[in-house]
C-alpha cells in the first residue's frame, strides 16, 4: 500500500514548440507501490467503501498506479474510470476533489489509452463546473487541461462539444472557449484546420458556436482561441466549409477583426 499524500503542483517552465500547453500545472512525482496488481484489487475494494478517507486512500493508490504501472490498469480501466466519476460527484468535497486530480493523473500517464473514457470522464468534470467554485473548479479545470494535452484532439473534441457548448450553464461554456484555445496550442493550428471532418469539423463548430455565444466571456474565451490560429492560410476555408451557415458571415468578420490586430 501507498501512504495518502498531499498533491504538490509546480508550474513548469516557459517553451517553445514542443510545449504541450501553456503554463500546465506538472503533477507531483509519486512513488512506486509493491504488488501493483493486488494493489489495484484493493483499491477498487476501497472506492466502494462508505467511509471517505477510505475513498481518498484508495483515489491515491491509484495516482501511484497510473505513474509507474499503468499496464495494470488498462484491463480494468473502463470499470476504474466509472468508479472514480461516482467519487467525481461525490458531496463531499475532499473526495470529489481527490477524484479529480486522480482523472489528471490518468490522462497525463494513460494518454490516448483514456481515448475510449473520455465522454463519461469529462461530461463528469464540465458539469462539475457549473456546480462549484474555488478551489473544486480548480481541481476540475486542471484535469481537463490534462486531457486536451493528452488524449486524441477528435475525443476531446467530441466531449467538448457535447457537453461543453450545449451547456446551459455560463461557466462551462467559458472552460469549454478556453480550452479549445488550449487544445490549439496542443496540437497546433494546422493538425486542426487539416481538413479531416473528425476533428476540423468538430473544432470549426464549437468555436462557431462559442465565438457568437450570449455570455460576453464566453465569446471573449473563444475569440482569443481563433486570434491563435488567425495566421494559418486555411482558416477562412474551413470556416466556410464547416461553420453553420448562419453563422458563417458573423465568423468571417470575427476572423477579419483579428487578424488586422
Amino acid at each position: 500500500m501507498v501512504k495518502k499524500e498531499r498533491v504538490r503542483e509546480k508550474k513548469q517552465p516557459r517553451e517553445t514548440g514542443s510545449q504541450k500547453t501553456r503554463d500546465l500545472p506538472e503533477l507531483a512525482r509519486l512513488p512506486s507501490v509493491s504488488f501493483p496488481e493486488q494493489t489495484l484489487v484493493h483499491a477498487l475494494r476501497l472506492l466502494n467503501n462508505e467511509d471517505w478517507e477510505k475513498k481518498v486512500e484508495a483515489l491515491t493508490t491509484i495516482r501511484h498506479l497510473s505513474q509507474h504501472h499503468a499496464e495494470v490498469l488498462l484491463p480494468r480501466l473502463h470499470e476504474l474510470c466509472l468508479a472514480i466519476t461516482q467519487e467525481v460527484k461525490n458531496l463531499r468535497s475532499v473526495v470529489s476533489r481527490t477524484a479529480m486530480v486522480t482523472l489528471a493523473y490518468l490522462y497525463a500517464h494513460l494518454g490516448r489509452d483514456m481515448d475510449a473514457q473520455v465522454e463519461g470522464t469529462a461530461r463528469a468534470l464540465l458539469q462539475k463546473l457549473c456546480e462549484a467554485k474555488g478551489f473544486i473548479r480548480e481541481d476540475a479545470e486542471l484535469a481537463l487541461r490534462h486531457m486536451v494535452a493528452n488524449v486524441s484532439p477528435s475525443r476531446s473534441l467530441t466531449a467538448l462539444s457535447n457537453t461543453g457548448v450545449r451547456s446551459r450553464c455560463t461557466a462551462v461554456r467559458k472552460s469549454t472557449a478556453q480550452l479549445l484555445g488550449r487544445l490549439v496550442e496542443a496540437v497546433g493550428s494546422s493538425r486542426l484546420l487539416s481538413g479531416r471532418r473528425q476533428v476540423t469539423d468538430s473544432f470549426i463548430h464549437a468555436v462557431s458556436c462559442l465565438a457568437l455565444d450570449c455570455a460576453l466571456e464566453v465569446r471573449t474565451n473563444a475569440r482569443k482561441s481563433l486570434t491563435l490560429m488567425v495566421s494559418h492560410p486555411d482558416l477562412i476555408k474551413m470556416v466556410e466549409r464547416y461553420a453553420p451557415e448562419g453563422d458563417l458571415v458573423a465568423m468571417k468578420d470575427i476572423i477579419n477583426k483579428c487578424q488586422s490586430r
